[in-house]
C-alpha cells in the first residue's frame, strides 16, 4: 500500500515533463539496453510493472504489473517467452478480478520446479483487504491457467491485511508479510501452510504483530531467511527514531512457542530513512539493502548490516553510498542483488542524466574497496529517459546474458517496460 501510494504522484509529474523532453537515455559504461517489451500494446495489457521478473528453467519470464487488465484494472501476471530473432511474445495467465481473487499485484511471483506462480495481491479477496495466489499450468499447450485463492486476509479480527511484498518458501508453504493489520494496526509476518488433505483450505498462521512505540512498524520488503531459519525484513517506519528499522524474527525453541522478534537496527536519517525493498543476505550473514531517503545527500542509500560476533552485541551498520539525486541517481526502493565477485546491483526510481530529480532513474553497480576500509564505488550502468522506460522500481535478476528489470512508466505507450541490459 505504502509503496504503491508513493511512486504514483511523483511518477505523474515525471510523465508531463517527458512531455516536452525526450533527450533519451544515456548509457554511462556500455551498456546495451533492450526493451523486451511494452505494456500497452493490446487491449485488456498490463500498467505498472513494479516488482521485476524471475524466470522459469524453460527460459520464460513471469511478473505481475499493479493495475492494467479489465474488471476495474485490476492488475494482471504477465508472461514472456521468447519467439526467435530477439523478440519476445507475451501471453497473461490471469487478469485480476478484484472481488474475490483480488487486486493491485505488486509482488515478484515465485515460480515452482513445477511451473506453478505464487503471490499476493495487495487488496481484493474476499475482505477486500489482499489475497495470497496459486496459477497452475494448462496441461497442454494453448490452455488456460487455473487460479486458486488459497488465503484471504482479514479474515479475522487481528489479522494481517494488505500484502505488499512477495512470498518467501517455507518447508512447507510460504512466509510473507502484510504492510498493515495485526494486533496493532502496524503490520504482521505470517505463514501460509498448504493443506494436509486435497480440498482442505490452506491455513495462516500469524508469527508476529509488530507492536507499538519503539517496534519496527509497516513492512516494506519481502522476507530472507538465515541458516538457522531466522527471518529478517525492513520496515517503513517505526524502529526508536520512526525512521525505518531493520527486523530479525525467530523461530521458537520448542514446537507451539511464540516466534521472537528483534529490531536489529533502527535508521538515524544520515544513514538513511524509509527502507524499502528485498534485503540481500550473504553466506557471511551479512545484510544488505536500500533505503529511499536519507544519507548525505538525503536521495537515499544502500546501507551493509554485519552480524555481532557475540550473542547479544549490536549489528554493525555501514553506508557504502548515499545518493545525490543528480546523474548518480536517487531514491532507491527494490533492494540489491550481487555476482559471484561481489558486485552490487540496484535500480533507483530517479536521478540520471537529463533533468535532476524528475530523470528517468537508472541502473546502478557498487564495486567493493580494493583495499580494506576503503570505499564503495558505484557506476551508473543506464539512465532511462522515458522513450526506453521510466520509473525503475524493480529489484534486479542476474542472468549470464544480462541484467532484467522492470520500469513502471515509460516505453513506447508509457506503461511500462521489461528490459535487459547486456555488456
Amino acid at each position: 500500500m505504502f509503496k504503491f501510494k508513493l511512486y504514483k504522484g511523483t511518477s505523474r509529474l515525471c510523465t508531463l515533463v517527458l512531455a516536452v523532453w525526450l533527450a533519451g537515455a544515456t548509457c554511462a559504461s556500455a551498456q546495451t539496453l533492450t526493451t523486451l517489451y511494452s505494456f500497452g500494446s493490446r487491449p485488456g495489457d498490463g500498467v505498472d510493472p513494479q516488482a521485476g521478473v524471475v524466470f522459469d528453467k524453460a527460459g520464460n519470464l513471469y511478473g505481475s504489473t499493479a493495475v492494467g487488465g479489465v474488471s476495474g484494472a485490476n492488475g494482471i501476471v504477465f508472461e514472456l517467452s521468447p519467439s526467435g530473432g530477439g523478440s519476445w511474445t507475451e501471453a497473461i495467465p490471469t487478469r485480476f478480478q478484484g472481488n474475490p481473487d483480488g487486486k493491485i499485484p505488486e509482488c515478484r511471483l515465485i515460480v515452482t520446479s513445477t511451473g506453478k506462480l505464487f503471490g499476493t495481491t495487495l487488496e481484493g479477496g474476499t475482505s477486500d483487504l489482499g489475497t495470497a495466489f496459486e496459477l497452475v499450468p494448462p496441461a497442454s499447450s494453448g490452455g488456460s491457467w487455473k487460479k486458486q485463492v488459497i488465503y484471504s486476509f482479514g479474515s479475522f479480527s487481528g489479522d494481517g491485511v494488505n500484502p505488499n511484498a512477495g512470498l518467501l518458501a517455507a518447508s512447507p508453504g510460504f512466509y510473507g508479510v502484510t504492510f498493515a493489520g495485526g494486533a496493532n494496526g502496524k503490520g504482521a509476518v505470517f505463514q501460509l501452510t498448504p493443506p494436509t488433505a486435497s480440498g482442505n483450505p490452506w491455513t495462516e498462521t500469524i508469527l508476529y504483530s509488530f507492536a507499538a512505540s519503539g517496534d519496527a512498524a509497516f513492512p516494506s520488503s519481502e522476507l530472507v531467511r538465515d541458516k538457522n531459519g531466522n527471518l529478517y525484513g525492513t520496515t517503513t517506519l517505526g524502529g526508536a527514531n520512526n525512521l525505518g528499522a531493520v527486523y530479525e524474527v525467530s523461530p521458537p525453541a520448542a514446537v507451539g512457542n511464540s516466534w521472537t522478534e528483534t529490531v536489529i537496527f533502527s535508521f538515524s536519517g544520515t544513514d538513511g530513512t524509509l527502507p524499502a525493498g528485498r534485503l540481500l543476505l550473504d553466506a557471511s550473514g551479512t545484510l544488505y539493502g536500500t533505503t529511499d531517503g536519507g544519507g548525505a545527500g538525503q536521495e537515499g542509500t544502500v546501507f551493509q548490516l554485519v552480524p555481532p560476533a557475540a550473542q547479544g552485541d549490536p549489528w554493525t551498520e555501514t553506508v557504502l553510498y548515499s545518493f545525490s539525486g543528480g546523474s548518480d541517481g536517487s531514491n532507491p526502493t527494490a533492494g540489491v542483488v550481487m555476482n559471484k565477485k561481489g558486485r552490487l546491483f540496484g535500480t533507483t526510481q530517479h536521478g540520471g542524466n537529463g533533468m535532476p530529480k524528475v530523470s528517468g532513474g537508472v541502473v546502478f553497480a557498487l564495486d567493493p574497496p580494493a583495499v580494506p576500509g576503503g570505499a564503495w564505488t558505484e557506476t551508473v550502468l543506464y539512465s532511462f529517459g522515458g522513450p526506453d522506460g521510466f520509473l525503475p522500481t524493480s529489484l534486479l535478476t542476474l542472468r549470464k546474458d544480462g541484467i532484467y528489470g522492470t520500469t513502471a512508466q515509460g516505453g513506447l505507450f508509457g506503461t511500462g517496460t521489461v528490459f535487459v541490459l547486456t555488456p
